[in-house]
């Protein structure tokens, strides 16, 4: 996998995909690994606004999802969405949160992954981060978001 992409990324755009994940280990950390809301991070000239996406299953939270990013508008700069999801390690499967994020220009995103896992200690359930964020290569480019 290329890291040409990576190289070539806005530290703008590296710093809203690592405050996506920040969020979402967060997230799971509170909440003790119970399923993480997918939520997508848009960001404004004046600032960065969350939306979480909450729906009965999975793939309405991802259909919510994309509706917030075609609905950002052409002041968003850039956008990530964030979910629960899988990463493979030497061919073994693992919880991750699974972030995208992309410029507002109609260019392919990157995609991260950082893997986490959900253990007992003693009488209480914990959540914690298991290595380090994980480049997971481009992801398809979005349309900029319409006016």
């Amino acid at each position: 996998m290329s890291t040409s992409a990576l190289d070539d990324a806005s530290e703008e755009l590296l710093a809203l995909a690592f405050a996506a994940l920040d969020h979402a280990t967060g997230s799971l950390q509170e909440t003790k690994g119970q399923q993480l809301t997918t939520f997508v991070l848009l960001d404004y000239a004046d600032g960065r606004k969350l939306v979480r996406c909450r729906a009965d299953t999975f793939e309405r939270e991802t259909e919510i999802a994309r509706e917030q990013l075609r609905a950002a508008g052409p002041d968003c700069l850039r956008y990530a969405l964030a979910h629960d999801g899988y990463f493979t390690v030497d061919q073994e499967r693992h919880d991750a949160v699974i972030v995208q994020a992309w410029e507002n220009d109609g260019t392919p995103g990157l995609q991260f992954a950082q893997r986490y896992a959900t253990r007992r200690r003693k009488l209480r359930l914990t959540c914690e981060t298991v290595g380090h964020p994980a480049f997971a290569g481009e992801v398809e480019a979005l349309e900029p978001a319409d006016a």
